[in-house]
């Protein structure tokens, strides 16, 4: 049985059906570059676009190289910093940075740029 814990899953986008547990204590980077250690271009349907001769860039333009920094404090810290000029969203609103509190309680859906989306979530 694995620990409980909060993480990040995808929604929508190219990170559609992949999950990020989160580690207590530590902060990760999400975004296009391949030094994120939530990167687009690491995703499966990147890889798959990718294959299939298409340019995976397109669709996620919106979303930049380093575009959001998650720092997961603790159960009941869990901390979102937009990185991007084109913005960072949870739960419909665009943020600079957000302090979660209640991912035990409520999921959070966090969206980057224009699409690529994930449910925050304790699992």
């Amino acid at each position: 049985m694995t620990a409980e814990g909060p993480v990040l899953v995808g929604i929508a986008g190219l990170v559609e059906g992949e999950t990020f547990p989160l580690e207590y204590g530590k902060s990760l980077l999400v975004g296009r570059s391949r030094s994120c250690a939530i990167s687009l271009r690491n995703c499966k349907r990147w890889e798959a676009l990718e294959d299939a001769g298409q340019t995976p860039e397109e669709t996620s333009k919106t979303v930049s190289r380093k575009h959001l920094k998650v720092t997961c404090h603790d159960a009941n810290s869990i901390e979102l910093e937009d990185l991007s000029s084109n913005g960072t969203y949870v739960d419909g609103k665009r943020i600079d940075r957000r302090l979660i509190t209640d991912v035990k309680e409520t999921a959070h859906q966090v969206q980057l740029g224009g699409g690529e989306t994930f449910r925050l979530e304790w699992r």
